[in-house]
């Protein structure tokens, strides 16, 4: 089976499936769309899952139709599992976007190549109005697998999203401007974190999601004197003079911070 379904992906779809595209468009409501965003902060970097399209050389992040019986939220948990294999996430709406001209004739006109009935091309070719959805992976979610439509997914540097097929350097940008006014008033150490870190490695993060250095200094001084860190020992890694310190999260304090008005002002 599996070897079939990659035969499809590489050079036309066969009829069974035209069939099974034609009967799920059908089910689904037209002109409107889901997009997903999905961050992951490997240590380095700020990343997002991308998928690579079975028609052409194209990247885009994980999307879909909503079916006509289907609430939106289970059907964009439905497509980002379909598309990344991903489940269980707290997936969060970032924006709506529906220009009057939002529509991408001119990339979902290489399904022709693929044998894809004019009808079919006519109904994705239309104006889509998209729901934007945003969640985030921990550092251990590295593996992601795609399904049969679909060549291969992965994470890429958020920095790179500007070359991603359609509107979705735009979408990537404002589920970012999303993340960033959230970083003091939901959890997102938590979820970007492991357990146990250093302050430099916090540090990383605040930069990558903040898209700018900021001081060592004034971060260390204003991270310890939040008291949302806890103080567990040193690493038996020695990376300078001195191994680093490693710290885990208080939630208690972390989570009083987020509802209070503790502004760190980095």
């Amino acid at each position: 089976m599996q070897s079939i379904v990659y035969a499809y992906r590489m050079t036309q779809f066969t009829t069974e499936t035209l069939e099974f595209i034609r009967e799920e468009l059908n089910s689904c409501i037209p002109q409107l769309s889901i997009n997903c965003v999905i961050f992951r902060f490997d240590g380095e970097a700020l990343q997002v899952a991308v998928v690579q399209q079975v028609h052409a050389d194209m990247w885009t992040i994980p999307g879909g139709f909503v079916r006509q019986t289907e609430d939106i939220d289970l059907a964009a948990k439905r497509i980002l599992f379909e598309q990344t294999q991903l489940d269980n996430l707290l997936l969060s709406q970032f924006g709506t976007f529906g220009a009057a001209q939002r529509e991408f004739a001119q990339e979902i006109s290489r399904f022709s190549t693929l044998g894809f009935p004019e009808e079919l091309i006519k109904w994705i070719s239309q104006r889509f109005v998209t729901i934007g959805y945003y969640s985030i992976v921990g550092q251990e979610q590295i593996g992601l697998e795609t399904g049969p439509f679909f060549k291969e997914v992965k994470w890429i540097n958020v920095l790179e999203s500007d070359h991603l097929a359609m509107d979705h350097p735009q979408l990537v940008s404002e589920a970012l401007l999303t993340l960033r006014s959230e970083l003091q008033s939901r959890p997102l150490i938590t979820n970007f974190m492991p357990e146990i870190f250093t302050i430099p490695e916090l540090q990383k993060l605040f930069e990558a999601i903040l898209g700018r250095p900021v001081d060592r200094g004034n971060f260390r001084q204003r991270i310890l004197k939040s008291k949302i860190l806890i103080k567990i020992g040193q690493s038996k890694e020695k990376t300078g003079s001195r191994p680093p310190i490693l710290y885990k999260l208080n939630e208690k304090k972390y989570l009083d911070s987020l509802t209070q008005d503790v502004k760190l002002g980095f």
